[in-house]
């Protein structure tokens, strides 16, 4: 199925590639893990479970720093063949640059295809994980987060939200209220907007059970403080749910997967809000395994260039610098062009494909 020069440049990839990234998430690791020490006394959380939390965050650091690595690892993998001749031997057999490319780039179709997987499976879960033990640690109460929705527990309260926004905005909120484990009010909103140590809550339901009927009220908008004190008669009641467990609770769209970001854009739409922000961190999941093989064409010019007259520091300073460089210029383009009104799915594409573009050029000159 695959050639002896396939099998032979992916295993130099692969080989360097696995290398830099376990160095890359072991010193993010071992620097999270300090800064998580500040907080280690606090409630229950002690050093074992801050050692666990950060174990479960490190797919979510490999899949963030997947493809730096490979860039690294194309660098000095292929860097050392061309060090030692080898590249231009395959050249003088007969082997031409186009048979190179293709081979690097069936490296680079599974590293893709592996870097998707952890991305959609394996990442969402162990940061959700990661965040209830953190949180059930420190805070002590109970929470739970499923793919759709959060579950979160204050005293004889149980609180749903349907989605957290990025400025902590909640939507889709349900309250249940119980008296002697029997339910007695439900409270259904379908905005929250923090105001202060206060939620500001817009359309508003409200449920009463009796014993032989139920008494709905609703309203435009009123302050949960304000309910509060209404129905339970104490203004000293406690908070909706405090903007720092929302923090905490509340994963980044980097860290959902397609699926739930998919989910999050149709609830968005359904009640005629925003989703562009959403839409665009979508197709930035769509489009970020692709990363993976921009960043080994990207590699392609330094090695068929002058990666024969320079060293492992000088290609892994290399690497680096081009990291930074598309990590920052991605950022940019894509919020350009968001801002100058292109759709989502261009604006996620169009980053990548402007790389593209000059590594191909770059190959074409360089060759």
């Amino acid at each position: 199925m695959f050639s002896t020069l396939d099998r032979y440049l992916g295993r130099a990839i692969l080989t360097t590639s696995m290398l830099v990234l376990l160095t890359l998430v072991s010193l993010a690791g071992v620097f999270s893990f300090i800064s998580e020490l500040e907080d280690v006394g606090k409630g229950q959380y002690s050093a074992g479970i801050a050692a666990q939390y950060i174990a479960l965050t490190l797919p979510g650091v490999a899949y963030l720093l997947f493809a730096p690595a490979v860039l690294l690892g194309s660098l000095l993998g292929l860097g050392a063949l061309a060090t030692n001749s080898e590249l231009t031997v395959m050249r003088a057999a007969g082997i031409s640059v186009g048979r190179i490319v293709r081979s690097v780039l069936i490296t680079g179709l599974a590293l893709t295809i592996a870097v998707a997987v952890l991305g959609e499976t394996v990442m969402p879960r162990t940061e959700q994980i990661a965040e209830e033990l953190r949180l059930n640690a420190l805070e002590e109460r109970l929470s739970s987060q499923s793919s759709s929705s959060l579950w979160v527990r204050s005293g004889d309260q149980y609180v749903n939200i349907a989605t957290v926004m990025p400025d902590l905005t909640l939507l889709g909120v349900t309250v249940h209220t119980f008296n002697d484990q029997t339910l007695v009010e439900s409270l259904l909103a379908a905005r929250a907007v923090r105001n202060g140590d206060d939620w500001i809550l817009e359309d508003i339901q409200l449920s009463n059970f009796g014993a032989d009927s139920v008494s709905v009220q609703r309203q435009d908008q009123a302050s949960w403080s304000e309910l509060s004190a209404q129905h339970s008669g104490d203004k000293q009641s406690t908070s909706l749910i405090s903007p720092e467990l929302v923090k905490s609770l509340s994963v980044s769209d980097e860290s959902l997967s397609a699926r739930d970001l998919y989910s999050q854009i149709q609830y968005l739409k359904e009640n005629q809000l925003d989703s562009r922000r959403t839409e665009l961190s979508f197709w930035q999941k769509i489009a970020s395994p692709l990363s993976t093989l921009v960043m080994l064409m990207l590699s392609l010019p330094f090695v068929f260039g002058s990666q024969r007259s320079g060293g492992a520091g000088q290609r892994l300073f290399v690497g680096i610098l081009l990291g930074i460089v598309y990590v920052l210029v991605n950022k940019l383009l894509t919020q350009l062009a968001l801002n100058a009104g292109f759709t989502p799915v261009m604006s996620a594409v169009l980053p990548p494909t402007v790389f593209l573009i000059i590594a191909i050029v770059g190959i074409q000159r360089t060759a």
